[in-house]
């Protein structure tokens, strides 16, 4: 098991300032950083972080998500086209920095919605354009983790089970990105979506209920972690926590107030947190 710390807890673009972090990261005994990859312009940028995230002993992953621009489920082709050439972009740039994952709602874009429920076009839609992006991924060496969000942020999958409908049709390139947080909303029995579609999973985002320390909230922690032992998932678990540090990130998380004292304080007890429950449903 490799546990990792997504970085949008800082910043939505890694730079030269961000180096203590990464190296307070691997000091508490992180394995991975999950790396936004939002700016695809220059992928040799991101050769440059990978080189220097090994170099600390850790190994990364990418993360993005879609603009209403980039909306591979839209029913207007051009903005579809767009979303491919962005999905393309960042899969570029994941390879760069030698990351076998991209991960995120990459479906459609976050906080576009009809008004209605999603329809077969849509579904059609996103998944041509998908697949597409994830044949570029595979050519690459970047395997994509479709995330599934709650109704609040997005309208076409909202759970496990219509997530992994989503990826059969793509295929072998894509698997699921099972979110914590998103299925603390969605799923009436967290551990039943876990042992039904965990062939499908190759990604665990730890995350609370009100997106802070795991572990201090009422994620149903026990069910999820026994289901992942009793899965036989081995795959890595990487805490995606949101705080007040970016202005426009907070405002898209909707985090209005301070939950934590400080970042790499929550980032030693989520790793702590993680371990210990790791542990534990190994000996039940």
């Amino acid at each position: 098991m490799r546990f990792g710390m997504n970085l949008l807890l800082w910043t939505t673009r890694v730079g030269p300032e961000h180096r203590p972090i990464l190296s307070g990261l691997a000091e508490m005994g992180y394995d991975l950083v999950e790396v936004p990859v939002f700016d695809h312009a220059d992928p040799q940028a991101y050769a440059r972080l990978g080189e220097e995230i090994r170099a600390l002993g850790l190994a990364p992953l990418a993360v993005s998500a879609l603009n209403e621009g980039q909306n591979v489920a839209s029913s207007d082709r051009e903005v579809r086209r767009a979303g491919v050439a962005a999905l393309r972009g960042m899969i570029d740039c994941a390879a760069a920095m030698g990351a076998p994952s991209l991960s995120g709602p990459l479906h459609s874009a976050i906080g576009a919605f009809t008004g209605q429920p999603p329809t077969g076009d849509e579904r059609a839609w996103s998944v041509e354009a998908v697949a597409e992006a994830a044949a570029h991924g595979r050519a690459n060496g970047v395997r994509l983790a479709i995330e599934p969000l709650n109704r609040f942020e997005c309208h076409l999958l909202n759970d496990v089970a219509s997530a992994a409908d989503y990826v059969a049709a793509i295929g072998s390139d894509a698997g699921i990105l099972y979110d914590t947080f998103h299925a603390h909303i969605e799923e009436k029995d967290p551990g039943a979506a876990i042992r039904a579609h965990a062939g499908a999973i190759t990604l665990v985002h730890i995350s609370e209920n009100d997106r802070s320390t795991p572990g201090l909230g009422q994620v149903r922690w026990r069910e999820t972690f026994d289901a992942l032992a009793q899965a036989g998932y081995d795959g890595p678990l990487v805490v995606e926590a949101f705080g007040l540090a970016l202005p426009d990130l907070a405002a898209a998380t909707r985090i209005w107030r301070r939950m934590f004292e400080d970042e790499l304080g929550l980032a030693r007890d989520a790793l702590a947190f993680m371990r210990a429950q790791v542990a534990a449903a190994r000996s039940r």
